[in-house]
């Protein structure tokens, strides 16, 4: 006869079992409630992540075409903006801006090719002197170095004059921080000259051996650097200072805001993330009868850029030192490997020569290359400066690497018969000695 089992035992040993009913399991209208939460939760969550992006977006598009004015609140465009003429009450759009600098009264100190030989402006006469190397010292040094613009140690020593040199040797002393031709002048006793090194530039650990486009190494051309406005490159640059980069000044025309400027340092890739602010951008004044010319700017960083390997400044050309037409120089860049191309991510380098202005003039340009410009490239074209190269340098070797030319413009990239039009920076000497020394 089969057992009898109570209700209350069958209860408690399904319960035991995990299969009878239990208090613990949510009801179906409990479970569509959760449901219903997490989804209303989803889609908030969604909607603030959709808000935030087209925020984001607004805030992108709005930077790039707008300035946001404080008081009184508006939108000022970026056309507006360092025009010259204040939209916003706190003078925000005129602040920060790219300042215009004109050329000024010759600076009176220069050094000549001539084994760096200082040079010295009498102003009450016009004439230049060499200096005398008796009495000079380490003050005098460094009056002569700020005078164009040098803030480190500079370093000097006596030489014989020249045969032929034109310029005598006179004393000079100290006047109001510049030097000045003594008078009436002393002998000099010993016969020496001054010879005037004010900074440690233009020496690279690698030297470039590949003729035409190729790859380049950031050790071989340590004074390079990308300029960018708001992460994407625009321009190259030369450092001339650890505070100091060269460029052109037709990168600013539709940047103007400083704040959205920083300069790339110390790497071959564009892609590198280490950027230094931009403190100041000073232009040469544009000349109205030649639009072209003065294409030149300055760069001064908010702080100095550490010297490496990779990173170090590149010589000024010497005042008298002439090129001729065929002397061998290079270009480096990031700038389209072809025209209607796209930025390279690696630095590039070409060897060109340089291309006598008449030439140039009479093939291509129909007088718009003036003195104050430099022709560079090949007769038969393929190697060329292109866009996004704009700034960078035209580099000589004369013992130790100079910059003697600023990609400016040109027609095409890498045509033949248009070779490409540089700034010459030998020209503007005057005017970068004083701007730098007024910063100092």
């Amino acid at each position: 006869m089969p057992a009898c089992h109570s209700p209350a035992g069958d209860s408690a040993s399904e319960r035991l079992n995990g299969r009878g009913p239990s208090t613990r399991h949510k009801s179906p209208r409990t479970l569509e409630s959760f449901k219903r939460v997490g989804i209303l939760v989803l889609a908030v969550v969604l909607t603030l992540a959709c808000l935030v992006a087209i925020g984001f977006l607004v805030k992108v598009y709005l930077d790039h075409h707008y300035l946001f004015c404080k008081q009184p609140l508006k939108l000022v465009p970026l056309q507006r903006v360092c025009d010259g003429q204040v939209d916003c009450l706190q003078g925000e759009d005129e602040a920060n801006c790219p300042q215009w600098v004109p050329e000024g009264p010759p600076v009176g100190a220069r050094v000549s090719k001539d084994r760096s030989i200082l040079q010295v402006l009498n102003r009450n006469t016009g004439a230049w002197s060499c200096v005398c190397h008796d009495h000079f010292d380490q003050v005098l040094a460094k009056a002569a170095c700020e005078q164009m613009g040098y803030s480190s140690t500079p370093a000097f020593q006596g030489v014989e004059v020249s045969a032929g040199q034109p310029l005598p040797p006179r004393e000079v002393v100290l006047d109001n921080g510049s030097l000045q031709v003594l008078e009436p002048g002393r002998k000099c006793l010993s016969g020496l000259v001054v010879s005037l090194f004010c900074s440690n530039c233009g020496q690279s650990i690698r030297t470039p051996r590949v003729l035409g486009g190729s790859p380049a190494a950031i050790e071989a051309w340590p004074w390079q650097v990308s300029l960018q406005y708001r992460r994407e490159h625009i321009c190259g640059g030369s450092i001339i200072d650890p505070r100091w980069v060269l460029t052109a000044a037709h990168c600013f025309k539709n940047n103007p805001i400083i704040q959205s400027w920083r300069v790339r340092a110390g790497s071959d890739l564009l892609s590198s993330t280490a950027t230094s602010a931009v403190e100041k951008v000073f232009l040469a004044e544009v000349t109205p009868t030649s639009p072209r010319e003065n294409d030149i700017a300055l760069v001064k960083l908010r702080s100095p850029l550490h010297v490496s390997d990779n990173t170090k400044p590149i010589c000024l050309p010497y005042f008298d030192e002439e090129l001729v037409p065929g002397t061998p120089l290079w270009v480096i860049g990031w700038g389209y490997t072809e025209e209607h191309g796209k930025l390279s991510e690696r630095l590039q380098q070409a060897e060109v020569e340089l291309i006598d202005k008449q030439s140039c003039n009479v093939a291509a340009y129909h007088g718009e290359v003036t003195d104050r410009m430099l022709c560079a490239g090949l007769p038969q074209g393929g190697v060329d400066t292109c866009q996004g190269d704009s700034g960078g340098p035209l580099l000589y070797s004369g013992g130790h690497w100079q910059v003697v030319g600023i990609v400016s413009w040109g027609q095409g990239c890498g045509t033949p018969s248009t070779p490409g039009v540089y700034t010459s920076v030998r020209a503007y000497l005057g005017w970068i000695y004083t701007v730098r020394r007024s910063e100092l």
